[in-house]
């Protein structure tokens, strides 16, 4: 009885022992199932290896970890097409028509409105309302000379005639545009000459280093500058289009039933569908 209770457990770690050579030689399960289609490690390494053009193990995990992320996307986006043979293609056949069908999947967001980028703009300006203005200079060599200077602007003399006949400002020339300027952005002496004109007047000389200069006030806005109006505008669109990008993708990969596992992976595997932490 004893030798055959020993010859079973010999059998039994003979067997076990296969089954565990046999698991090891198999190496890492998929990382993903998308539609019935498995996505191994040895994809992400090809994958890699085309848009690195050398070795995965050359490569920063974190890129292998992007590489893997756009090939789920790119499979979860030919998957929904209507055309089965698009799951067929080769690269670069594959990838341009990925990016084909992911405009007809997920069409682009509409634009921001106006009352959205304003929002945005007084959220980022602490709900200051800035006024700026359109400033024109004029350097003189002296005093006196500033002083006739606008005196002679006073008599309605035209400017940009006298900054071509008097100014030493590099752009005299064209008309000594400093251009739009808020509060805050100009020495404090240029601050307090400046302060409280209007459109249309000319302060008190004021020097600097590079001598005296009249300042004319040409116009005024409220609010930011166009250059950052369009800055914002820009960047909430960016937002807005990735968001709807993100939240398509996340929807065609749930009714693709789509299954991720990193558990094998060798880099920091995630799952570009799930929900967010």
């Amino acid at each position: 009885m004893a030798f055959a209770t020993l010859a079973a457990v010999r059998q039994q770690s003979l067997v076990g022992g296969l089954l565990l050579a046999t698991a090891c030689h198999r190496g890492p399960g998929p990382l993903a199932e998308v539609a019935g289609k498995t996505i191994t490690l040895n994809d992400v390494h090809q994958a890699v290896e085309r848009v690195a053009e050398r070795p995965a193990s050359q490569v920063a995990p974190e890129l292998v970890a992007q590489v893997f992320v756009d090939l789920l996307e790119t499979e979860v986006v030919l998957a929904a097409s209507q055309n089965p043979g698009d799951r067929a293609l080769a690269e670069p056949q594959r990838s341009q028509r990925a990016r084909e069908l992911l405009v007809q999947l997920c069409p682009p967001p509409p634009p921001p409105s106006d009352q959205e980028v304003q929002s945005a703009l007084a959220q980022e300006s602490g709900g200051e309302v800035k006024e700026r203005v359109f400033l024109r200079q004029l350097i003189l060599a002296s005093k006196a000379q500033a002083q006739e200077a606008r005196e002679r602007l006073a008599r309605r003399e035209d400017f940009l005639a006298l900054s071509r006949e008097l100014s030493r400002a590099p752009n005299a020339a064209t008309g000594g545009a400093i251009g739009w300027v808020e509060k805050g952005q100009l020495p404090p002496e240029f601050e307090a000459a400046i302060g409280g004109l209007d459109v249309g007047q000319y302060s008190q000389p004021v020097q600097s280093p590079a001598g005296w200069h009249v300042f004319y006030v040409e116009k005024k806005q409220q609010g930011p500058d166009p250059t950052t109006t369009e800055s914002v505008r820009q960047r909430l669109l960016a937002q807005k289009v990735e968001e709807a990008r993100n939240r398509c993708l996340k929807e065609l990969a749930r009714k693709l039933e789509v299954k991720v596992f990193c558990q094998d992976a060798p880099f920091p595997c995630r799952n570009p569908f799930g929900e967010e932490p």
